[in-house]
């Protein structure tokens, strides 16, 4: 590659690698595309970084295809990362409208809570499951019976009747029963 000026290079390549040949230019012209970046996005310092490795792939890919053609590196690279400011605004620009009209009617919409479980509370719950499961096999049978029809196959308590051959007061009289042992479950 021959340097014609400080700002333009013609692409006659001395059979050097391409990768290497653009990481020189993007050394060279990193700080001044950053300072233009800096400028089109407001110091917005997430922004900017976002732009700036976009700029930096696209540049990298674009130089590769058309390495003979670039006449002024510097315009060449401004070009490419005041583009990918602007698809940067342009998609700024459509949050905040959408964030407006949310805000402005927020009975319209519906959010669901961002809840991401922890490892801790998944062992907790597990825990919780296996101490439950053993303190119900530990209950007296008719109890164990009409708690596990109540809850685990989810079953009225006029069906727990019929099938247990009992009133229906007696069911609920069981379950309340084996729930208020249950219950020490939830002091410990």
């Amino acid at each position: 590659m021959m340097l014609v000026s400080r700002n333009s290079y013609l692409a006659v390549s001395n059979g050097t690698n391409p990768h290497v040949e653009f990481w020189g230019v993007w050394a060279e012209y990193n700080e001044r595309v950053l300072s233009c970046c800096y400028k089109w996005l407001h110091n917005d310092s997430d922004q900017i970084e976002d732009a700036m490795a976009l700029t930096r792939e696209k540049a990298f890919h674009a130089y590769r295809n058309n390495i003979g053609c670039i006449e002024n590196m510097f315009a060449w690279l401004c070009r490419i990362a005041h583009n990918v400011c602007m698809d940067i605004h342009r998609l700024s620009s459509k949050e905040n409208d959408l964030v407006g009209i949310v805000s402005g009617s927020p009975s319209q919409f519906y959010f669901s809570e961002n809840y991401s479980r922890t490892l801790e509370s998944d062992y907790e719950s597990r825990d919780l499951y296996q101490q439950l499961s053993h303190a119900i096999n530990d209950l007296p049978n008719d109890l164990k019976q009409a708690i596990q029809y109540k809850f685990i196959y989810e079953m009225e308590y006029a069906e727990i009747a019929q099938r247990l051959q009992i009133t229906p007061e007696n069911v609920r009289k069981r379950v309340q029963l084996a729930r208020k042992k249950l219950s020490a479950l939830r002091a410990c």
